[in-house]
């Protein structure tokens, strides 16, 4: 009997997980139906923090999939600006399992902000393979809706456009604009016609930055025609929102007129957009101060800035590295155009405290938001782990309950008979599970084992963050230092000019000019060169479509570092008969930049920084050389740069290319400038090396791909 009762136990044990369960699945299928409204709403509030939490809570409790959680944090992470954590879960959508419908159009979703990710970070190679991808899936799932091709096929056109794919670009928009008509064909909703004056309006703004005038007047054109379609639809709804669609375009036209050299029409359609509401708000001034601008009205340009700092203020507009050279460096340019010393001056001494700003926020939110995707990457481990163990474990308690049951049901139907027999075999299962549990004990240990080599790991990797954070904190006082040298230029000279009764001849106040042009032009180098910077880690191979002689490449990247005029040092270029009829099929402009970036390096460390030159006398002066040598070796052009300067230590060498290394603290420079060429140069095909066993001074090898 009371083997009877085991086995009753055993049974109502197990009908009450089969209960259990099933209860389970009903709370999941309830929760699934729920989730997105709470989600939307929240969304819709813009309280993206509990958006986050909300999401994993779903998840947790199985009442959201995994592509929908991850779609979710990449949507509050954008909107909160964490933008690689928003990159990091919208690839996870991209990478996930398409399943169904649903799934489809959660991807298209993801992939349509991924590439505006990429796109408004200047990475335009990713963000072209992302957005064909997505197209082409598209086609192959018979599934893509024209607004989601249209605004697809706008982020390739751009892509290509800023690649230097015209052509190409061209097609991309052309097919978008063909969707934008088929989408207002079939509803011409007034949300449809604001998403087409919005798409057409994209575009222009495309080919205006990348100075390509002709076409930006035909895409405000047809931008305008489906203006007049917005009016005619609904003449009476939001009059706001249609006068300042009408802005833009205006603004847009006159700005496309002016760069094709049609000034009087240029001005006219700037005077229209200047009449308008929208024309007279903040935005308005500020969006119109391009034209301004670029037709030479610098003192209108200055005062449509006037109003800038409450627009930023009043929409909570962050002054980051691409808002300060989106908005405040063409304020600085207008005041300078215009002659407004006191303005320059106060604007670069708040341009200073704001590069200080964004450099040290950017520093901040990248260590942040690295951090964080690591923590999440090792989180997601974890669980992954704890799952997989704690399957296995429900796996062996349920083969030792079905075991029991089996024993218990056998013995319960051949009685007492055979039970030596039965509990003989029952003796020899339990062994069994024994050396199971054994083996899973010896899984456990080597899973402790991974844990503290991931410890360990972990250590080594906190290690170089910690000297990655000492070399940032250099950075940025180098950085500081720079930027501030060429602004107390600007604010010494401004306050000579604007000393009431001072009396300057023209040689003298040309001076002043040109010196205030060239630090300004300075201050800018440094800001491009950060944002440029930001590219060095890219893997992504350059496009090779220019076919340049090597020599050409060598004259450029001389002249655009300066060395050709460098007073300190004589400059000498020497090529082999093969180098000097060599031609080359790379990328003109990033082959240009490395060697320019080398010269650069060889022109500033042949020179005895300020503080040794006060103690030198002009008894003993010295004469530096630098030398550029050309060869063809291996079907590579080899681009040889040697200097008398003050070298690389042996030991230094294996990190001279590392970003933020700089040898000697007396010299000028940002210690980017070597890994920014090795960057370029082996995206190119080639590479750069320091040539160790040259003395005296440095000697740099670049080589680059013949085709």
């Amino acid at each position: 009997m009371s083997s009877i009762y085991r086995a009753a136990a055993v049974l109502s044990a197990l009908m009450l997980l089969m209960v259990s369960c099933n209860q389970n699945k009903q709370l999941s299928v309830y929760q699934a139906t729920n989730t997105d409204s709470i989600l939307f709403e929240l969304g819709r509030a813009q309280e993206y923090e509990k958006l986050l939490v909300y999401t994993d809570s779903f998840e947790r409790m199985g009442g959201l999939t995994e592509i929908d959680a991850n779609r979710w944090r990449g949507v509050a992470c954008n909107h909160l600006g964490q933008q690689r954590q928003a990159e990091y879960y919208y690839r996870k959508v991209m990478d996930a399992n398409i399943r169904s419908d649903h799934d489809k159009n959660i991807y298209f979703k993801s992939v349509r902000r991924l590439a505006e990710i990429l796109v408004k970070r200047g990475e335009y190679e990713d963000g072209l393979r992302v957005a064909m991808d997505a197209v082409n899936k598209g086609e192959e799932w018979g599934d893509n809706s024209p607004k989601d091709r249209a605004i697809m096929l706008k982020a390739i056109g751009c892509c290509q456009l800023h690649l230097g794919h015209i052509k190409e670009a061209a097609h991309s928009y052309e097919t978008a604009y063909h969707d934008y008509l088929q989408l207002l064909a079939d509803n011409d909703t007034i949300r449809q016609l604001n998403d087409a004056i919005m798409g057409a309006n994209d575009i222009t703004l495309d080919y205006i930055n990348t100075r390509h005038f002709a076409e930006a007047l035909m895409w405000t054109e047809r931008a305008d025609t489906i203006m007049q379609q917005r009016i005619k639809v609904a003449p009476n709804y939001r009059t706001d929102l249609i006068d300042e669609y009408q802005g833009r375009i205006t603004i847009n036209r006159a700005i496309a007129l002016q760069g094709l050299g049609r000034t009087r029409e240029a001005a006219q359609a700037y005077s229209a957009a200047a009449a308008s509401l929208f024309g007279k708000k903040e935005e308005g001034k500020i969006l119109a101060a391009d034209y301004l601008i670029a037709a030479g009205r610098h003192s209108e340009a200055a005062n449509n800035y006037n109003g800038m700092d409450h627009y930023l203020k009043q929409h909570a507009i962050a002054l980051t590295l691409d808002n300060i050279r989106n908005y405040m460096l063409p304020k600085l340019r207008a005041n300078i155009g215009a002659g407004r010393h006191d303005s320059i001056a106060s604007i670069s001494s708040h341009l200073c405290d704001a590069l200080d700003s964004a450099i040290v926020q950017a520093q901040t939110n990248d260590a942040a938001e690295l951090a964080t995707i690591y923590h999440t990457q090792e989180k997601e481990a974890q669980i992954a782990q704890q799952q997989a163990d704690l399957s296995r474990q429900r796996l062996f308690g349920i083969s030792i309950a079905s075991l029991l049951v089996l024993i218990f049901l056998v013995i319960y139907i051949y009685h007492r008979i055979k039970a030596q027999r039965r509990l003989a075999h029952a003796y020899q299962k339990l062994e069994i599970a024994n050396e199971k549990l054994e083996k899973a004990n010896e899984q456990l240990e080597k899973a402790n084992e991974q844990l503290e080599q991931k410890n360990e790991l972990l250590t080594v990797a906190n290690a170089r963050a910690e000297e990655s954070s000492r070399m940032k904190t250099n950075f940025i006082q180098q950085i500081s230092h720079e930027i501030r040298t060429p602004l107390n230029i600007l604010s010494g000279y401004t306050q000579i000019i604007t000393t009431p009764n001072m009396e300057l001849d023209d040689e003298t106040r040309n001076d002043i000019n040109r010196q205030i042009t060239e630090n300004t032009d300075r201050i800018t180098g440094l800001v491009n060169k950060m944002l440029e910077l930001s590219d060095a880690h890219s893997l992504s191979v350059i496009e090779h479509t220019d076919t340049v002689p090597a020599i050409q490449i060598a004259a450029e990247a001389a002249e655009a570092s300066g060395i050709v005029n460098a007073k300190h040092l004589t400059f000498d270029m020497k090529l082999s008969p093969e180098a000097e009829t060599a031609v080359l099929t790379t990328n003109q402009r990033a082959a240009t930049r490395a060697l320019s970036l080398i010269l650069d390096n060889a022109r500033k460390f042949t020179k005895r920084p300020e503080a040794m030159s006060a103690s030198i006398t002009s008894a003993s002066p010295t004469t530096q050389q630098a030398i550029l040598s050309m060869d063809v070796k291996n079907n590579f052009m080899q681009f040889i740069v040697e200097d008398t300067g003050i070298g690389v230590p042996l030991e230094e060498a294996d990190r001279i290319f590392d970003e933020f290394v700089q040898l000697d603290e007396y010299y000028d420079g940002t210690g980017i400038g070597l890994t920014v060429a090795r960057s370029l140069a082996r995206r190119l095909g080639g590479d750069i090396v320091l040539d160790t066993a040259y003395s005296p001074g440095a000697r740099f090898i670049m080589t680059l791909p013949m085709a």
